[in-house]
């Protein structure tokens, strides 16, 4: 038998969990587990600030499909990293955080950093726990994780005294459980898969919208064989991005506007009926729609509008289940709405190219996303983080794999670039990390930079610096006018010099033809880079691209 800290149990949990990086800010209650990651082969990655550490948990298990974990200070340190934890609910990330807590016998008196954090937390996670005693650690641990990890994913937070981490006992009194995770893989019914074939067998205009459960539930192969059978177009958003590769005969990007407002019958797969899909209501979809959700979260089903299928269960078993309902004749049935929908996108695409090859000076958003994408192959990791520069972006940087694109999600947290793509370098760090940034978003976190110089994870930021918040500033522009255009507007910071004193390289691009070369300089080195891109703050606002960030 073997004496133990607390904090050493902590660490080993993690170990067991499959758990090899944890990030955090330091904090004098959770020394303790700096200490047992040490003894246990868990590598601590301090950032700059909780957020970005809560930030990177959220990318680790996005990128692992495993549980990512996090450890603040208690008091400020938990509430800097409640933006992260909010972000990871609403992308339902399977992130820990652990905090510190005050000991357990000064709870109540005004201990430093003391205040009321499970309660805090409690609202956006799937659970939130405390540790009241030592021998407790591995149980509230693996419950915690258990409770990320199964159903629908998302973030947990444990709180645990301080007092508890430095308590000294004996491993045989808190034995840590095994084959804890539960992940069935549920399957549709009988009656729901012929309700679906029917469905198909009807369906004239068909559209497939494939969200993050794609990635969540690793179903990228059983989508491409279901879009295939059936010959439906294919559009992807968040984390199901690069599900199917942007060649394919099926996947569709551009034309998703006209297909979802013509179609008879929608397959939404992992994905809500939220702001991104119009609420799933017209005009966004037509009104006579007939749609189908999979999801494994059945409180999904039929949210927002009334379904004509809803099936829970994982997205790769059900796929798989409806290859055998596809009537044998439906693609070729389909084939001419197919071919609309391709022409509507080669419409559109054609549309996109003359932007994507102006000269203008200063650079267009355009431009830069036609640079960008000539550089992005198939084992680059996109990451995108920003509004107008990364919404221009993400409809011409192609995608070849599952997992190739990250963003905030559907909560549209900006700032999680540089912890993000820090992060996809640790776990990646033969593949190419881009982090595309507007200069607002940039601002909250950039000084992760320097925490991905600290560990030597070169990754190439490419700011898109239109000298304001231009998602907002835009629209607002069109509705108040110069004169009442307030609290939306920033210099062109030089974030390229701040790079260089965060001992990174540093580049500001003013011209079209330098951007190429800078990139590829920039991709060629084993450096953290960030390429500063001037751009023109109305170039998007004269496409007619505006959107309004609501």
């Amino acid at each position: 038998m073997a004496d133990l800290t607390g904090g050493r149990l902590v660490a080993r949990v993690l170990k067991q969990a499959g758990v090899g990086h944890v990030f955090t800010l330091c904090g004098g209650h959770i020394l303790p587990i700096y200490d047992g990651c040490l003894d246990e082969g868990v590598a601590v990655i301090d950032t700059r600030h909780e957020q970005a550490a809560a930030h990177c948990a959220d990318a680790y298990a996005r990128l692992t499909r495993g549980i990512g974990v996090a450890m603040v200070a208690p008091g400020p340190g938990v509430t800097d990293a409640v933006t992260g934890v909010a972000n990871a609910f609403a992308a339902r990330s399977p992130m820990l955080l652990i905090g510190g807590a005050a000991p357990l016998g000064l709870r109540g008196l005004g201990a430093l950093q003391e205040m009321e954090q499970v309660a805090l937390l409690r609202p956006i996670t799937k659970g939130a726990f405390t540790v009241a005693e030592a021998r407790q650690i591995p149980a509230v641990l693996t419950t915690a994780i258990r409770t990320a990890l199964s159903g629908r994913p998302g973030p947990v937070f444990v709180e645990i005294p301080v007092d508890l981490l430095m308590t000294t006992l004996e491993d045989r009194l808190a034995p840590i459980p095994t084959a804890y995770v539960h992940r069935p893989r549920g399957a549709a019914e009988p009656a729901a898969l012929e309700t679906l074939g029917r469905l198909l067998a009807d369906a004239e205009r068909p559209v497939v919208v494939a969200g993050g459960g794609i990635w969540w539930d690793d179903a990228a192969a059983a989508l491409t064989a279901f879009a295939t059978r059936a010959g439906v177009p294919v559009f992807m958003s968040g984390a199901g991005r690069g599900a199917m590769p942007a060649g394919h005969p099926n996947a569709f990007a551009q034309a998703r506007s006209m297909a979802l407002a013509r179609a008879d019958v929608v397959v939404v797969l992992g994905t809500p009926l939220d702001f991104r899909l119009g609420y799933g209501r017209p005009p966004t979809f037509a009104g006579d729609a007939k749609v189908v959700m999979v999801d494994v979260d059945a409180a999904e089903l039929g949210r927002n509008r009334p379904l004509a299928l809803g099936l829970a269960g994982d997205l790769g078993v059900v796929l798989r289940q409806a290859l055998d309902v596809v009537p044998t004749s439906m693609a070729s049935r389909v084939a001419p709405w197919l071919a609309a929908v391709r022409a509507e996108e080669v419409q559109s695409r054609q549309r996109l190219a003359v932007f994507c090859a102006a000269d203008d000076v200063p650079i267009t958003h355009y431009r830069l996303a036609a640079e960008i994408a000539r550089v992005v192959s198939p084992e680059t990791i996109v990451v995108g983080d920003g509004g107008d520069v990364v919404g221009c972006a993400s409809k011409i940087v192609a995608l070849h794999r599952p997992g190739q694109w990250l963003d905030p999600g559907p909560l549209g947290c900006l700032g999680v670039g540089p912890s993000f793509a820090l992060t996809a370098k640790l776990l990646h760090p033969d593949r190419p990390v881009i982090l595309i940034a507007g200069d607002g978003a940039l601002g909250l976190n950039g000084m992760e930079l320097e925490t991905a110089v600290r560990f030597g994870l070169p990754l190439v930021c490419v700011v898109g610096n239109d000298g304001g918040w231009g998602q907002i500033r835009n629209p607002q522009l069109s509705f108040y006018g110069e004169a009442r255009a307030v609290a939306t507007s920033l210099p062109v910071t030089r974030f390229d010099l701040l790079a260089e004193a965060l001992g990174a390289r540093g580049v500001l691009v003013r011209e079209p033809r330098d951007l190429g070369p800078a990139l590829e300089k920039a991709l060629g080195s084993n450096e953290v880079w960030c390429v500063n891109v001037v751009l023109d703050p109305a170039a998007y606002r004269n496409t007619g691209t505006v959107s309004m960030a609501i």
